[in-house]
């Protein structure tokens, strides 16, 4: 099967990849297990893919491989792979291909290239998206990207049109169909027309989640759906983005949650809370911590010194100095209590104890 891969060329010609010379014509076999980033011979699907690891800035050298063996795909979605087995088959003439100083990742079809200090794009043909090169440029999102020049900054379309005439002090990127922007100190959201979604203007301003973003004006904060609306009279001392409906407050140094029509979650406030992650949400009283569901009700009647949100139905809990995984019913996964312990992802954890760590499955059992 073809694919492609960069090289770096020394001055006697020999072609290198980190540290093993490679010769044209040559076939290489990988002994043992090979990993991504690790071991085992790397290369990318596309010509354009290689060049976010090896910039085409006239140094390196590319050639069209052909691979076999065992082969194991990046999950970045970089294109990248690794395999046990590769042959160079022919070196590509670059002669008419754009040389940049650096290429990134494409992202939506186009990846951002720097030269001589300045900023384009470039599509998966090697083609320049503008003819206007930029200060600094964003990856596209939701069809377009951040764009500075001369200190402000705009956006871009795929085509390479600028959104609006109206230039600002600072943009983020697109997300759920609106930018967030920043003019004279105060801070607003756009839409993907270049509309200002408001006229209000706050002293700070959230991205979009679950409908409506957080903002602040004068030391206060409340919510804003997507026509600009506030969610409630009620504004509070602290507030974060909703998630699974539902937000995280302050108000006179305590903490609640409010749901999208702004309706308070429990009669009881708490010292500290997290935000909502499958259906539970960590909260701190008097120094120790719980969970509420959905509901406002505790998980548990036991209260831990430490609390973490909810991974694949197991949050992390810490007791006495030692670490442990309650269940969406407040059980205790294991007897044992651990030193350390991380989330678990893909139904296994780590663990450590007495020195040593270990994996552990869903239930609470050692493997490996």
């Amino acid at each position: 099967m073809k694919a492609y891969k960069g090289f770096k060329r020394h001055d006697d010609g020999t072609l290198w990849c980190k540290d093993f010379q490679y010769e044209a014509g040559k076939t290489y076999k990988h002994e043992g297990e090979i990993e991504i980033c690790e071991s085992g011979f790397h290369a990318c699907h596309e010509l354009h893919q290689v060049w976010q690891f090896y910039p085409n800035n006239g140094t390196n050298v590319f050639y069209e491989v052909e691979y076999g063996g065992e082969i194991i795909e990046s999950k970045d979605g970089d294109g990248k792979f690794v395999c046990s087995e590769i042959t160079l088959v022919k070196k590509i003439d670059m002669t008419d291909v754009a040389k940049f100083d650096y290429a990134g990742c494409f992202h939506e079809r186009f990846a951002k290239v720097k030269l001589n200090g300045k900023w384009n794009f470039i599509n998966t043909e090697g083609k320049l998206l503008s003819e206007q090169w930029f200060n600094m440029v964003y990856d596209f999102y939701e069809g377009f990207a951040g764009v500075k020049l001369n200190r402000k900054w705009n956006f871009i379309d795929t085509e390479g049109k600028l959104l609006s005439e109206q230039w600002y002090d600072w943009t983020g990127f697109f997300y759920k169909g609106f930018a967030i922007v920043k003019l004279d100190e105060k801070w607003n959201h756009i839409d993907t027309t270049g509309k200002l979604l408001s006229e209000q203007w706050y002293d700070y301003a959230y991205y979009f989640s679950k409908g409506f973003a957080a903002v602040e004006l004068d030391d206060k904060w409340n919510h804003i759906d997507t026509s600009g609306k506030l969610l409630s009279e009620q504004w509070y001392d602290g507030a974060y983005s909703f998630s699974e409906g539902f937000a995280p407050v302050k108000l006179d140094g305590k903490w609640n949650f409010i749901d999208t029509s702004g309706r308070l979650l429990s009669e009881q406030w708490y010292d500290n809370v997290w935000s909502f992650h499958e259906g539970f949400a960590p909260v701190k009283l008097n120094g120790k911590w719980n969970f509420i569901n959905t509901e406002g009700k505790l998980l548990s009647e036991r209260w831990y010194d430490n609390a973490y949100s909810f991974f694949e139905g197991f949050a992390k809990v810490k007791l006495d100095g030692k670490w442990n995984y309650i269940d969406t019913e407040g059980k205790l996964l294991s007897e044992l209590w651990f030193d350390d312990a991380w989330f678990f992802s893909e139904g296994f954890s780590d663990v450590r104890l007495d020195g040593k760590w270990y994996k552990i499955d869903k239930n609470g059992k050692t493997v490996g």
